[in-house]
């Protein structure tokens, strides 16, 4: 399966086109997907990115203020996975930007509770409808993240924050 093309056109064409597609066809599937579910494949998705690339890296138990574990050696880095299904437009003073993708770093959706330094070590930031993660290391931990999808000059990039960069960081700390 495809994945969807980001739709950077007139915004009222867009929305006729969603309307008229979830109208014959029902809404998306990541649209059906429960917010608990989409978190879950963001973890999936982010420990066999990390396993493919020759880390061994574990899904942690749902009790641990983290979501995975990474053995680089004997060393334990704790990653924290956050997600989006897909862009969106952030409006800025009253003007709808150019679509985003957008990441509230909390402990839950809606919550106000930041996470405590400490809590995790790398946050991995994934965009479920194109598959992509980027990895901030501490350092560059934000309430609000925005990342431009690929192909769209300026702005922070996915490829911009490989693990390999945040485990340097880390490490270095």
């Amino acid at each position: 399966m495809k994945s969807p093309v980001p739709y950077f056109g007139d915004p009222e064409q867009l929305a006729l086109e969603v309307k008229t597609r979830r109208t014959l066809h029902g809404p998306s599937a990541h649209e059906s997907v429960s917010d608990l579910a989409a978190g879950t494949a963001a973890e999936h998705l982010v420990c066999a990115d990390l396993l493919l690339a020759g880390y061994l890296a574990f899904l942690a138990d749902q009790n641990f203020a983290y979501d995975i574990a990474v053995d680089l050696g004997g060393q334990l880095i704790r990653l924290q996975v956050k997600s989006t299904r897909g862009l969106r437009r952030i409006p800025h003073q009253g003007i709808l930007r150019d679509p985003v993708y957008a990441f509230t770093v909390r402990r839950a959706k809606g919550s106000k509770r930041a996470y405590e330094v400490g809590e995790f070590d790398i946050l991995a930031l994934v965009a479920l409808d194109i598959r992509a993660t980027a990895y901030f290391a501490p350092s560059q931990h934000r309430q609000t993240i925005h990342i431009k999808p690929p192909g769209v000059a300026g702005g922070k990039q996915f490829s911009d924050f490989p693990f390999d960069a945040a485990v340097r960081e880390v490490r270095a700390a």
